[in-house]
């Protein structure tokens, strides 16, 4: 249907009247929440979602998992029969090789031989003759069809070690994909809680502004009754400027966090992008030596460094080396089918076994001692991995606490903040309090409200980061809180 133009609508006339007070405003507004798009809050459970499935870090982690099962596969197959195929075809003038198509062809007669060329009168001279069709042959041609099966039966451990080594790759790749997902969690953590942070220090720099614009507006009412001076309002105005400076600085704190978001869950954009609830990890439970226990059986980063110690044992040397030392038997069959046509081969079969053993060899010695010491390295740092785990978990478990209890003394700190500057205002708007006093008390309150928001996030972080350390930072451990991210307002400031 085509659009109609006539009349203007009701909020259009009004807007062009003018006739009623803010018309023009809620035109605007109006007209903006239609033509924009709707805003996509996500809670944290969806970020995760996102992440996980297209993160580059995660389609890397999936990737060398991946790859990590194809070797199993690629390993254990060693173990197997192997039936090779094949189809040839040539065609030679050399004495041996034509000679060789024809036994295999079954074709040989004695004439091959030159046995038309013999004459028995010549007597012992005769068998100094060279036989043409033996010696000087003309082209032939053959077509060979071969079916081979090779059967290993023992090659001194090698295979099963190669086996060993890479299930414990596997087992490596799957603890490193674990613990990729929990440092993107963590990362997600910080992203999500930030952009929430950030809101969270919107909306403390607008009270300052409202304030700041108050107290513009009543040192301008004191100026006129003759209570103040001209550099009072003029103070005042400047702290207005500041805190119109600040909730601009917190809008661009969120735009940032936004785009950090958008970047970990794969968005090519953040507009509409918004996020849900603020989210906290709960607390674990237990003694920090009862937690450093559980981490060094649990952290999937050890896990993945203790596989590879056993992948270092079963294949650089240590078995797979040793394996030089001891005899190798195999066995094969095959079934040929030769002829100088497709399709009217002479078959022929070939079945044999193949006991070999190195007497001697000098490297065998040398790849045993780096195989050897390949073991010590990746034991070393094992070691050291555990060593800084137990470190790592002591900070964050500390940092953790203290993080608790800083939010604890911010909340406590805002709301005494509160009053106290709800009777600077009173006193300021009586007169006896000089407004630098009262910008001094206000900005006092905005400092401690923004640094209750920065403790909250802290606090969700090193809570996190003590799951993380302890390899254990899933999405159940991390529940939303709703409306905990925001200070909580006492008096208006």
């Amino acid at each position: 249907m085509a659009h109609q133009v006539g009349k203007p609508g009701f909020l259009a006339r009004v807007y062009m009247s003018g006739s009623l007070r803010g018309a023009r405003r809620i035109f605007i507004v109006l007209l903006a929440a239609v033509l924009s798009p709707a805003a996509q809050a996500l809670d944290f459970a969806d970020c995760v979602k996102a992440a996980l499935q297209q993160n580059p870090a995660m389609l890397e982690a999936h990737a060398e998992s991946a790859e990590a099962k194809g070797a199993v596969s690629a390993a254990r197959g060693h173990l197997l029969p192997k039936l090779t195929a094949s189809f040839s075809a040539s065609q030679s003038n050399n004495a041996l090789t034509v000679f060789g198509m024809k036994l295999s062809q079954r074709r040989a007669t004695f004439n091959s031989f030159g046995a038309n060329q013999f004459d028995p009168n010549l007597g012992a001279a005769g068998l100094d003759i060279a036989p043409g069709n033996l010696d000087h042959p003309s082209g032939y041609h053959n077509f060979g069809t071969k079916l081979q099966l090779d059967i290993p039966i023992w090659n001194g451990g090698a295979i099963r070690g190669g086996i060993d080594q890479a299930t414990a790759m596997l087992r490596a790749a799957q603890n490193g994909d674990r613990a990729a997902q929990q440092k993107l969690i963590f990362a997600l953590l910080q992203a999500y809680d930030g952009v929430v942070a950030a809101q969270s220090a919107i909306e403390v720099a607008e009270k300052a502004q409202q304030a700041a614009a108050a107290y513009v507006k009543t040192s301008r009412q004191l100026l006129a009754r003759g209570v103040i001076v001209k550099s009072d309002l003029l103070s005042a105005e400047v702290h207005q400027e500041e805190a119109q400076l600040a909730l601009r600085h917190a809008r661009d704190q969120k735009a940032n966090a936004l785009e950090n978001l958008a970047v970990l869950i794969g968005r090519a954009q953040t507009e509409g992008l918004e996020v849900g609830a603020p989210v906290m990890p709960a607390f674990p439970e237990g003694t920090l030596e009862q937690l450093q226990a559980e981490a060094l059986a649990d952290n999937a980063g050890i896990q993945a460094l203790r596989e590879q110690l056993k992948a270092a044992r079963a294949r650089a040397g240590v078995t797979v080396a040793r394996a030089a030392y001891l005899p190798h038997v195999n066995a094969m069959a095959n079934q040929e089918w030769n002829g100088t046509g497709i399709g009217n081969g002479a078959p022929s079969y070939t079945v044999g076994g193949e006991v070999s053993w190195a007497a001697l060899d000098f490297s065998r010695g040398g790849q045993v001692d780096s195989a050897r010491a390949k073991v010590q390295l990746q034991l070393a740092k094992l070691q050291q991995a555990e060593d800084h785990l137990r470190v790592q978990l002591g900070q964050a478990w500390r940092a953790a606490h203290e993080a608790s209890a800083r939010v604890k003394s911010r909340e406590l700190a805002v709301r005494q903040a509160e009053e106290a500057q709800r009777l600077l205002r009173l006193r300021y708007e009586n007169g006896v309090e000089t407004l630098t006093g009262l910008l001094r008390g206000q900005a006092e309150l905005d400092r401690i409200r923004a640094e209750l928001v920065q403790a909250r996030y802290d606090e969700a972080v090193e809570r996190a980061a003590l799951w993380l350390a302890l390899g254990k930072l899933e999405l159940a451990h991390i529940v939303a809180v709703t409306g905990a991210s925001v200070p909580q307002e006492g008096a208006t400031g």
